[in-house]
């Protein structure tokens, strides 16, 4: 029977899927035998519940990563794949909740309800799709805003020996973000419960968890969710960004990534290169980064910046992971020992320490403020090193070691407590006008604790005025002198 050439009939729906057989298991890694159409980042039904994503092939196998109960999988069993790329639910759902490294629910909260799902292993945004980085992410770290601006958009590692506070400077940008309406995201990849339990402790007590998602994957995960987990965080951040949002990312840490790749490159037969990393990771640490970035107004004009937290060994910052990542980042933030062991807190060297973007992305107010802050300590520095070894100083080098012991002071800071800007306006505009060089140390400890609520009742609507714009005008310098005054009176010095 013919169809007349006016009846409409229905599209014929075909599902395609392929078979293959299990020939070979070496722990989370299986080689498949069949599968021809596979492609890498492609799901495969083991079944049982059991699924598997493609991590490489040749003519003859399929080597896939098993994401469920390894121990269910067998010899000789069946395995199809229906080209269908590894997808995750995205959403506001996820807000305040904690998923495993594939995006599922691992807390004790209902199940988690979302009507989208994104690829995981998508490309980066088009650079026709991109805007310059030029508007400020506050990270609450007084030196960081101060001497390391960090904008929406931006790539940032932070870095340092074990045990000298990166995870802190993390979690303060987070908590940072509360009331700024940036979404923030802390991947855990590798670390201990506790040590995650720690983060979202603080994160609920401080009431910024709420407005983050928690993508966990601890060091009692297995390797393959250890890999899968930084780029599962990317994914729910990139869905926040295409809507419009500015986004926040932590990975703490990658090197611990870097780890579980490693990992799984021995076990896909890949050949190890230098300290028995596969040559490719350089490319799967860079397929991550580049999706970070700020979209144009044309592409919903939302932002997805990245703090990257990764190990040095002995403030060797030319190791092979180190030195990848600081260079497919825009800058880095340096933590020591010897500045953490003699009690500096945050323990960031000033001279280690930057940002691509300079002043682009800092509030005026602050970069004209802090202009001078770096070259001066780092004098200070470096004369506190020569004064050791001579018995005096000449009254400028006296000036110079005073003038540095009080920007030491100011930019000390206890954890977990983010400081705004109006406090960073105050301290900083002190220090500029010389109104802390001759103090004691326990004035400047008054002064710091004191001044934000002194300048509070003798002008709130200067602070409220910081806050909004983060400009400094001749008329709101005046309005500072004279909070200044009122504070040191008016024989103090520099009034």
């Amino acid at each position: 029977m013919r169809n007349s050439p006016h009846t409409v009939v229905a599209p014929f729906k075909m599902r395609f899927t392929e078979k293959g057989i299990i020939k070979d298991i070496k722990k989370i890694i299986v080689r498949i035998d069949g599968l021809p159409s596979c492609l890498n980042g492609q799901i495969i039904d083991l079944g049982d519940q059991n699924r598997a994503i493609v991590m490489g092939f040749n003519e003859q196998d399929v080597l896939a990563l098993i994401l469920g109960d390894e121990s269910k999988v067998r010899m000789g069993q069946a395995a199809s794949g229906a080209s269908e790329p590894f997808t995750i639910p995205v959403g506001d759902a996820l807000l305040g909740r904690m998923v495993d490294g594939l995006g599922q629910r691992c807390d004790d909260g209902p199940p988690i309800e979302t009507t989208e799902q994104l690829q995981v292993f998508s490309p980066s945004p088009l650079i026709t799709e991109r805007a310059p980085v030029d508007q400020p992410l506050l990270m609450g770290t007084k030196v960081v805003d101060a001497l390391v601006a960090v904008g929406k958009g931006q790539r940032l590692l932070i870095l340092g020996d074990r045990m000298t506070g990166k995870t802190v400077i993390a979690t303060d940008a987070l908590l940072n973000q509360l009331g700024r309406n940036v979404i923030g995201i802390y991947c855990c990849v590798g670390k201990s419960v506790s040590a995650l339990e720690k983060v979202v402790g603080t994160l609920a007590e401080k009431g910024a968890l709420s407005q983050t998602v928690v993508v966990a994957a601890t060091d009692n995960a297995s390797v393959g969710e250890q890999y899968i987990a930084p780029f599962v965080a990317a994914t729910i951040g990139e869905h926040f960004m295409r809507h419009g949002r500015d986004v926040l990312v932590v990975f703490d840490d990658l090197t611990k990534h870097a780890w579980a790749y490693r990992q799984l490159s021995l076990l896909l037969e890949r050949p190890p290169g230098r300290e028995a990393y596969p040559g490719d990771i350089f490319y799967i640490h860079t397929q991550l980064m580049e999706r970070a970035g700020r979209l144009n107004a044309a592409n919903s004009g939302g932002s997805m910046t990245f703090l990257g937290v990764a190990d040095t060994l002995q403030g060797d910052l030319t190791g092979y992971i180190p030195s990848n990542l600081i260079s497919m980042c825009d800058g880095q933030i340096c933590l020591t020992t010897a500045l953490f062991s003699e009690g500096h807190r945050p323990a960031i060297d000033f001279g280690l320490s930057m940002s691509i973007l300079g002043g682009k992305a800092q509030l005026p107010v602050l970069r004209e403020l802090s202009s001078t802050l770096r070259v001066e300590f780092l004098q200070y520095s470096e004369l506190l090193r020569l004064s050791k070894l001579q018995s005096g100083v000449s009254r400028e080098a006296e000036r110079i070691l005073k003038k540095g012991a009080a920007i030491l002071a100011i930019l000390q800071q206890t954890q977990n407590r983010p400081a705004p800007v109006r406090e960073q306006v105050l301290l900083l505009y002190a220090l500029r006008e010389g109104r802390l060089t001759d103090l004691a140390p326990d004035e400047r400890t008054r002064f710091k604790e004191a001044i934000c609520s002194f300048a509070a009742e003798r002008d709130e609507g200067l602070l409220q005025e910081f806050d909004e714009t983060g400009t400094l005008t001749p008329e709101r310098e005046a309005r500072l002198r004279r909070i200044m005054d009122d504070y040191f009176g008016a024989a103090a010095p520099g009034g």
